[in-house]
């Protein structure tokens, strides 16, 4: 008599669950009900690029997260919204016969590195949820009005279905997938960093163009990255955020590589990472590396890359986070204030659309400072 799926089932849960013991065992669906919106925690640097973490950390009221009741000077009112950034416009920098800006970026390109680790269903939902508002923001306020957009997750394929490869030595079926059917991923589907163009399913998510990005004209552009951005559950334990950022840039991107054409040295580059868990023993490298490998990817322009956050916050005042929902990340924190357009928040927070609202007017202000090459 063979084993039941019952078995299986619970040898799978031992061999792919998190490597360190940590939240990547599926949190409750309602764990984070207790959050306060109004608890949201943005950091907004205005550093030099060095690597110095120069930035603070501000509630939506504007006060330092510390408790002080002083107003940061970047919103100076009483009105309790979030935090601006100083974004008025440069009219002398519209060329007055075509009405394009005169200088600026024109061109912009979108990655998101999204943990597929068993604990971030809910996050991947707030993800997709705030994207449509994001968007719709960037092409209102922004002068760049070319997009690349593109979605990578954080392991090379799905754990869950290379140990149930594994398995399939000695069962017949494993968690319903027949073992003669089980859809292993392979080639780009197989590489950390590779653009996704599937949902976890293997069904086609719809992105137009032999490419694994979206771009100007994607046909119901919400949706498409919705299918893209919820990546699933069943990554590896073991996320590796920062080796899938760089790999993503880096040789992915030469010609007829899996990302071929994504990043472009005439376009503002926008990282946005959001994980429940610190990259320190992962990922190769440390933040200062990452933060110069991701420059050498611009070709040395610092000013040209904005760095967005969404990270654990339970180390600092006033965490959003509470133990279980998330794991510290001062590292990842780091990387993101060693920017001179670098924030972050907290996962934890139900709503990212106040983050995400604040990150135009941050994109709309390294936009208008982009100096082209040459």
């Amino acid at each position: 008599m063979r084993p039941s799926i019952a078995v299986c089932t619970a040898l799978l849960l031992v061999s792919c669950g998190d490597s360190e013991g940590g939240r990547d065992t599926q949190a409750s669906a309602g764990s984070a009900t207790a959050v306060s919106a109004s608890g949201i925690t943005i950091t907004a640097t205005a550093g030099d690029g060095s690597g110095d973490a120069t930035g603070q950390a501000l509630t939506t009221s504007g006060a330092e997260a510390t408790g002080d009741s002083t107003p940061n000077p970047t919103n100076d009112d009483d009105s309790g919204e979030a935090p601006k950034f100083d974004v008025a416009k440069d009219t002398d920098s519209v060329d007055p016969d075509s009405g394009e800006p005169a200088d600026g970026c024109k061109k912009i390109d979108f990655l998101f590195v999204v943990d597929n680790s068993g604990s971030m269903a809910e996050e991947q939902q707030s993800l997709a949820t705030s994207f449509g508002g994001f968007i719709s923001s960037i092409q209102n306020t922004v002068m760049a009005k070319d997009y690349h957009i593109m979605v990578v997750d954080t392991d090379a394929g799905s754990s869950f279905l290379q140990e149930c490869v594994a398995l399939c030595a000695f069962f017949p079926d494993c968690q319903g997938y027949p073992c003669d059917m089980l859809p292993v991923p392979e080639g780009c589907d197989a590489t950390l960093g590779s653009g996704l163009i599937a949902n976890p399913d293997g069904d086609a998510c719809g992105i137009v163009g032999d490419r694994r990005y979206m771009v100007d004209g994607q046909p119901d552009l919400a949706g498409t990255f919705e299918c893209v951005a919820k990546v699933g559950t069943n990554g590896d334990g073991s996320e590796r955020p920062m080796e899938a950022m760089i790999a993503s840039v880096d040789a992915l991107n030469d010609p007829a590589a899996c990302n071929d054409g994504f990043l472009r040295d005439d376009a503002l580059l926008v990282v946005t990472y959001i994980t429940d868990e610190e990259d320190d023993e992962e990922s190769n490298g440390n933040p200062a590396g990452w933060q110069a490998a991701l420059v050498a990817a611009k070709k040395g322009k610092e000013s040209s890359i904005v760095v967005l956050g969404l990270i654990g916050d339970n180390d600092q005042p006033n965490p959003v986070c509470t133990e279980g929902l998330a794991e510290a990340s001062p590292r990842l924190r780091t990387f993101a204030e060693s920017f001179t357009y670098g924030s972050w928040a907290s996962i934890c927070t139900l709503d990212y659309a106040p983050f995400f609202d604040t990150a135009v007017s941050f994109i709309d202000t390294a936009c208008q400072q982009f100096e082209p090459p040459g």
